[in-house]
């Protein structure tokens, strides 16, 4: 490993808490793999300091961008004084690049990620029902993925009704042919996402019952810090099972073009 130096830059992902967050063992890596000399650290940020924190940084010429996780997504999209498209539909980025005078733009790879990462797993089925739990930043960024990747049924789950209503609202705005539903089933799921944060601790409970998802019905749990419980209950049932990792090295690549400024994006005011 290249040890970082004055002249290295520096990616910081910023959550709190953050020590589930395992990040860095794939971004720095990648980093160098692409020629680069910048290494991302890991930040505990409070929500109440989340701007300062952020509009603090950018000024450094040492900062090469920011990368957004639980739980500050939405809060991050209100500071970006432009976002690209997947951010300006789903109101939250995961990305913030610095540009000239401080401009900070945005963007959500979170959706891109998982519906390149289900592709590459075999686990996308257009024509089957898509389960998705959460309709928080992660879970608004997947399901809009999974809508612009042509899934051609959803069904969207959330503890709380407001959100998942507003979410399905939109999405049958953009995707009318879309068929979207809030109901608490799995028995013709053909995949289901956990997109909310249950998982992170041990102690967590499952976000579901794996007894009631069919046979041949694919889990993408996108908790990335450890083997969750709930992957451990789908994989003794016999379902294929993808963790958050895959949905990482997925961003990698997307996200490392935005912060380099090259990433394929038309950012809004």
């Amino acid at each position: 490993m290249k040890y970082p130096t004055g002249a290295s830059r520096t990616v910081f992902i910023l959550a709190h808490p953050s020590g589930h967050v395992a990040a860095p063992r794939y971004y720095t890596p990648y980093f160098a793999e692409q020629g680069l000399d910048w290494h991302m650290v890991v930040m505990d940020v409070a929500p109440k300091h989340l701007v300062e924190t952020i509009r603090t940084l950018a000024k450094s010429p040492s900062t090469a961008g920011f990368n957004i996780t639980i739980p500050h997504k939405p809060a991050a999209f209100e500071l970006c004084d432009a976002v690209g498209p997947a951010a300006s539909f789903e109101g939250v980025v995961n990305t913030i690049r610095i540009e000239a005078g401080g401009k900070l733009v945005g963007e959500s790879y979170d959706g891109e990620g998982f519906l390149n990462a289900a592709r590459e797993a075999g686990i996308f089925d257009p024509e089957r029902r898509t389960v998705v739990i959460g309709a928080g930043g992660a879970g608004r960024a997947i399901c809009h993925g999974l809508a612009a990747g042509g899934v051609r049924r959803l069904r969207i789950l959330n503890e709380v009704p407001g959100p998942v209503e507003t979410l399905a609202a939109k999405l049958r705005g953009q995707f009318p042919g879309l068929d979207i539903d809030l109901e608490t089933r799995f028995d013709d799921a053909g995949l289901c996402v956990n997109a909310t944060s249950l998982g992170l601790k041990a102690t967590d409970a499952l976000p579901m019952d794996p007894a009631k998802l069919p046979k041949d019905c694919a889990v993408f749990d996108i908790i990335a810090g450890r083997r969750t419980g709930f992957m451990e209950a789908c994989a003794a049932r016999g379902l294929k099972v993808v963790d958050g990792v895959a949905m990482i090295r997925q961003q990698l690549p997307l996200q490392t073009a935005f912060w380099r400024g090259a990433a394929d994006t038309t950012p809004s005011s």
